[in-house]
């Protein structure tokens, strides 16, 4: 998610962004008043860009490009496409705001789509003929699929309020292989077959050696390929879970088990009227930052550990992580504050018995703030 907090002034709401984890070790901290480059990397007449006190990056007129014809305040850039990532990366980009005009223009609000924190650069100006540079970064859940957040600008000028850009982070977290589509729609009763290609990202051919345990039904060659299309019937899983009135029976993932080295599975999210997660059916007690953790391979007697985030949870305590399945055991590790009002948990996961092959664990956390569950997938080999 894009990560910011609001700040209301007397007059103005403030745009609140924060650069996380992306400091630059070779660089020294500059006071608001010190110019830390010119745009032509002389000392004497040329404007100067500025770091503020509140981290934002000036640019005066004369440093910057004004793109031909521009009459607003545009976002540079205006769209940002990170690409393929990994779950859980953080991803840092400079948005520069950029006056076209002749009048100086505020910030006066930035309404996101999702939650932040930030250093606070409340009623920066920016300058005519300028920008202001905004570190900002969109924090990719753990989990796989698309994540897209926004910041709708809202400025003040000459003529008042008007409404400005609305800058869009994009990005698509997937392993080594990545699976087309990014999640199975299976909420209809004429949706419950169709296929799933699966893709090296890395150029690596790769073989497909189960899906949810189950020889995969496949329609590519079943050797190392870069590419594969398996076929799936999720029918015989409805009807179960009908006759039995057990739901939770029901898959909420597909794991694709592979010999990739950095993709031993691959899970894909199933929408469908029995997969139903916790928050998307009533209010949650806690909110996880991805309601799944993939531990990967896990060694026949070892163990494995993953972190999770869970959201608004400053100054809150995990009392114990709990097993869902009697083959395995769950311990909590550590609990460390983490940005803004997250709290990162690292928990270890071991199975008791000789059992191979994908699993499916649901862990209870007992809080002070309440009890909920995620799950953990993985691999034994």
């Amino acid at each position: 998610m894009i990560l910011f907090r609001s700040t209301i002034m007397p007059t103005v709401l403030g745009l609140l962004l924060i650069l996380i984890g992306c400091d630059d070790p070779g660089s020294t901290p500059v006071s608001p008043e010190s110019a830390v480059t010119t745009a032509a990397g002389d000392r004497d007449s040329t404007p100067k860009t500025i770091v503020s006190a509140s981290g934002a990056i000036i640019y005066p007129s004369g440093t910057i490009s004004i793109v031909a014809g521009a009459t607003t305040v545009y976002g540079e850039p205006n769209d940002v496409d990170f690409g393929i990532v990994k779950p859980g990366s953080k991803l840092a980009v400079e948005v520069r705001l950029v006056n076209p005009t002749n009048s100086p223009m505020t910030i006066a609000a930035a309404v996101p789509t999702c939650q932040c924190t930030t250093v606070e650069v409340a009623g920066e100006t920016i300058p005519p003929l300028g920008a202001v540079g905004i570190p900002m970064t969109l924090q990719v859940p753990s989990t796989t699929g698309e994540k897209q957040a926004a910041v709708n600008i809202l400025l003040a000028g000459p003529s008042g309020q008007v409404r400005g850009p609305r800058i869009t982070l994009t990005a698509v977290a997937a392993y080594a292989v990545r699976t087309t589509p990014l999640f199975i729609d299976a909420l209809a009763a004429d949706r419950l077959t169709g296929n799933i290609a699966l893709a090296s990202t890395d150029g690596r051919p790769f073989r497909v050696r189960s899906v949810n345990g189950a020889t995969p039904d496949l329609l590519t060659p079943d050797e190392p390929l870069q590419n594969h299309v398996v076929r799936y019937d999720l029918t015989a899983a409805t009807m179960e879970a009908q006759q039995s009135g057990d739901v939770d029976r029901f898959p909420k993932w597909m794991l694709f088990e592979t010999d990739h080295p950095d993709a031993s599975v691959v899970e894909l999210r199933i929408r469908h009227p029995f997969s139903t997660l916790p928050h998307q059916s009533r209010a949650v007690a806690l909110q996880f930052d991805g309601y799944i953790a993939n531990v990967g391979t896990v060694a026949p007697g070892g163990s494995a550990t993953f972190n999770i985030e869970l959201k608004q949870f400053a100054g809150k305590r995990v009392n114990a992580v709990i097993s869902g399945d009697p083959n395995f055991r769950t311990d909590l590790l550590e609990q460390v504050e983490g940005d803004g009002d997250r709290v990162r948990i690292k928990i270890a996961v071991t199975p008791l018995t000789e059992q191979a092959g994908v699993f499916t664990v649901p862990v209870t956390f007992d809080t002070t703030a309440g009890r909920e569950v995620m799950f953990v997938v993985g691999t034994i080999r």
